[in-house]
């Protein structure tokens, strides 16, 4: 069985971020206090509570790209150094720890959903299967999700979740990653 390690190493490769039990807290504790509709607090015209407010800052040309944290300004502005007037949240404010930036960009790779997340179905024990790319490798893995053309396999061997391209499998492994999502 030739492995699919460097077909996942080319694909975004991240844990698997629950929205709702890993973000919010951050952003409750982070930036709810100057962005907040329910504080009656949208500083820079950007709401992130309720979760309706924050889904208006994500998708092309927003505040976050799904799958493009590098893009993503929100992101980019919380890894700002402390004496740049553009940093999140301001300087002498409650700074995000490098733990928390690590599930923000996972979030924002995975795709910035607004619901819960992965991690939930992840803990879900599921029965493992072949798994073959598009090129002919294959790895034993179980299915985690599928969103979009974007599928989720936690590989058995090292029980890590990996995102990639539903278009990286081969037409079998396609059909079987949506007969797994009904």
């Amino acid at each position: 069985m030739k492995p699919l390690l460097p077909l996942l190493l080319l694909c975004a490769t991240a844990q698997a971020v629950d929205y709702k039990s890993q973000i919010v807290p951050i952003f409750r504790a982070k930036c709810y206090e100057c962005h907040s509709e329910a504080k009656g607090k949208e500083k820079g015209d950007l709401a992130m509570e309720p979760d309706a407010r924050l889904a208006e800052h994500i998708g092309p040309g927003r505040h976050v790209i799904p799958g493009e944290p590098a893009k993503s300004t929100m992101l980019i502005f919380c890894q700002l150094p402390d004496n740049d007037e553009d940093v999140m949240p301001p300087k002498g404010k409650n700074r995000l720890t490098p733990a928390e930036l690590t599930l923000l960009e996972g979030w924002i790779k995975e795709g910035a959903p607004l619901t819960a997340g992965t991690a939930a179905a992840a803990a879900t024990p599921v029965t493992a299967q072949t798994w073959t790319s598009s090129d002919g490798r294959t790895v034993e893995a179980s299915f985690v999700s599928l969103e979009g053309e974007t599928v989720q396999l936690r590989v058995n061997a090292t029980g890590v979740v990996h995102s990639f391209p539903l278009a990286r499998l081969s037409p079998e492994s396609q059909a079987q990653a949506r007969a797994a999502a009904r």
